[in-house]
């Protein structure tokens, strides 16, 4: 069967429509019809986009809902439904188990797929490289330089939360639903579970010996950590105030951090 593949990223589909719509991804906004919604300042350029967004604005008994036919979830949204019903699935009913396929492993971190080429686009990651691998990441790396207005802005449902980047926005939206209704990622060392895989692998990290991965090291001093976001944060701690970029303030008192999590932590005093 043909295969209509991105020229801009790795993003293959069977249908020359899905790869129209997708390829909007990669355009600017100025450069496309962007759909808005009357009632907010959500933009998208898919016009499906709009259509699922105005449900947001509608009251549940002014809309068609999706009910799980084994538990009490509802949503407005159809797709949500079916990602729903997976959580009902057992292991001995779905169609393809892993251990009936080949599946081509990461030998760096806990990464696992059955397409070989997945694989070879992962192990980049483990590169060592000042520039980006992807095509794809370069254009999400660009979006870090331009304002929230002159982007198109993923917006939660649920909360304020806003980001320039869709993966964000799904990684986000777990923050919402109960351990029940998604996959859980669960330690096979210990107790730890956690709704995202990304997060269950830092978590590995704890039960390896520092010989055995990559370490971090402190450029000013003997600080080491097994996570590069770490030693982003300790970094902070050589910086005089003045000088670092951001600062973190409550709104309730004078205390200023120069770390997200500590101004999350003080806000508990309030």
């Amino acid at each position: 069967m043909e295969m209509y593949g991105c020229e801009m990223c790795h993003f293959k589909t069977k249908f020359k429509a899905s790869l129209k719509k997708h390829a909007l991804v990669h355009r600017e906004n100025s450069e496309v019809e962007m759909y808005e919604c009357k009632t907010c300042k959500y933009k998208t350029k898919r016009k499906g986009d709009l259509k699922n967004h105005r449900l947001v604005h509608k009251a549940n008994s002014e809309v068609k809902m999706y009910e799980c036919e084994t538990c009490h979830y509802k949503t407005k949204h159809k797709g949500n439904v079916k990602i729903h019903r997976l959580v009902h699935k057992a292991n001995s009913e779905v169609k393809i188990e892993n251990s009936e396929v080949e599946m081509y492993e990461c030998e760096s971190c806990l990464f696992k797929t059955k397409h070989k080429d997945s694989l070879i686009t992962h192990n980049l990651v483990h590169r060592e490289n000042s520039e980006t691998k992807h095509k794809g990441s370069l254009i999400n790396h660009r979006l870090v330089h331009r304002e929230n207005s002159e982007v198109e802005m993923f917006t939660c449902e649920t909360c304020h939360f806003k980001t320039k980047h869709r993966g964000s926005l799904i990684n986000h939206r777990l923050v919402h639903r109960e351990n029940s209704e998604v996959e859980m990622f669960t330690c096979e060392t210990c107790d730890f579970k956690t709704k995202r895989k990304d997060s269950l692998k830092k978590h590995a990290l704890v039960h390896r010996e520092n010989s055995e991965v990559e370490m971090y090291e402190c450029e000013s001093c003997v600080f080491k950590t097994k996570h590069r976001g770490s030693l982003k944060n300790h970094r902070l701690v050589h910086e005089i105030n003045s000088k670092v970029r951001i600062i973190f303030e409550c709104e309730t008192c004078h205390f200023k951090t120069k770390r997200k999590g500590h101004l999350k932590q003080h806000l508990l005093v309030h």
